[in-house]
């Protein structure tokens, strides 16, 4: 279930009209806003690659298999974009103006009384039996504060894949942004998604087969307001 107070859109069409907007912004924005290149590239890439499988998704060619691609494809460009918002596109540098021209709204600073989140999750792994899928089981930390329901209303989970022996430079820039070393908390993760099941399958590419894939959580409120990191747990995907 997508998170309700998200900022990433929920539909493809709009999901590609965000990063759209995001690039023709880019061209004369990344600069200042200290935006490496290779990040902007990376989006470029991504979002061809989804506008194009989506093209065949929506055309009579689609199959079972453009399905599965349109899928991955898309889940590439929301990770790209989240890397992109949480490390450059921040106030300051970026103003008010500068939120919504790239149709991103301003931090909510009204006075609420949902408290952030006091719980933290703990992760565990399993394999369910598919090739390159592991099942991720999500529960609450024993020894942690206890619960609140106003505030620990679902999980964020973060993912990172790690080569073995660790990523190289061009792996660690690409749009996949793997590992280079074993992550020592959930800030060194990419963003998977929001979700208030207590378990779920993630599917990996062929290619990554035999990397190690890091996961950690922590709960989320309402607001989008994050508690604490539960620890994180690993497996090599099969």
């Amino acid at each position: 279930m997508p998170h309700k107070k998200d900022w990433y859109p929920n539909s493809r069409d709009e999901q590609v009209h965000l990063v759209e907007t995001w690039l023709k912004v880019f061209l004369t924005k990344a600069l200042a806003w200290g935006i490496p290149p290779v990040n902007v590239t990376s989006l470029t890439d991504t979002l061809a690659a989804a506008k194009d499988i989506l093209a065949v998704v929506k055309s009579g060619e689609r199959t079972a298999a453009s399905v599965v691609g349109c899928n991955e494809a898309f889940k590439e460009m929301e990770a790209e974009a989240r890397f992109i918002k949480k490390r450059y596109l921040l106030i300051p540098p970026l103003t008010p103006a500068d939120l919504a021209d790239i149709l991103l709204s301003q931090p909510d600073n009204t006075h609420t009384p949902v408290p952030p989140p006091t719980g933290q999750p703990s992760v565990s792994i399993t394999y369910p039996g598919g090739p390159h899928l592991l099942k991720v089981h999500l529960t609450f930390l024993a020894g942690t504060a206890p619960l609140d329901s106003r505030s620990d209303s679902g999980y964020a989970i973060y993912k990172g894949v790690m080569p073995q022996g660790g990523a190289t430079l061009e792996q660690a820039a690409s749009v996949k942004h793997y590992l280079m070393k074993p992550p020592l908390d959930g800030e060194e993760l990419l963003y998977y998604k929001f979700t208030r099941r207590r378990t779920e399958v993630v599917s990996f590419t062929a290619e990554e087969s035999g990397m190690t894939a890091y996961f950690c959580s922590r709960y989320e409120n309402g607001k989008g307001d994050a508690g604490g990191w539960g620890p994180i747990v690993s497996a090599v995907i099969p």
